[in-house]
């Protein structure tokens, strides 16, 4: 069975409120990297999804809505004795990285739910959080390639 109206907030709800705490820290990793654009940008992106979780968690939830879980990347920082890249640069990257997981998981999600929603309602609604995640995915794919290049 497809998700319902309350149980598609509720997804929403949760997929945005962990991006949200991701761009948080990102952003503070690029402040410590020295990169204000980054920054800014990561605070944007923490903004948009404070905000879609605030919309989407505005309405009463059923207390049996399933949440999604979101799997942790586990990252481990290099032990070699020389540092190639510094620790500030490194937590940056993984942050673009995990950036990007979250953003092909929830973008996938709203993706599939933009075809197979059984209301138009959230058809609309889901093209619509689908589509601000692909131009976001296009962002992070740039910052990305711009520290790798």
């Amino acid at each position: 069975m497809m998700d319902t109206s309350d149980t598609f907030l509720a997804r929403v709800g949760a997929l945005e409120s962990e991006a949200a705490g991701h761009y948080e820290v990102a952003a503070q990793h690029a402040l410590n990297a020295g990169d204000l654009e980054l920054e800014i940008f990561f605070q944007n992106l923490a903004s948009l999804a404070r905000m879609e979780a605030g919309e989407a968690l505005g309405g009463s939830l059923p207390v049996t809505a399933l949440l999604p879980r979101i799997r942790p990347i586990e990252m481990e920082k290099p032990r070699s004795a020389v540092k190639v890249i510094s620790d500030e640069a490194l937590d940056l990257f993984r942050s673009l990285e995990r950036a990007l997981d979250l953003k092909r998981r929830s973008h996938s999600y709203y993706a599939t739910m933009a075809v197979l929603a059984p209301e138009p309602g959230l058809r609309k609604m889901a093209r619509a959080f689908a589509h601000d995640d692909a131009a976001h995915l296009t962002e992070i794919e740039t910052w990305i390639s711009r520290m790798t290049a």
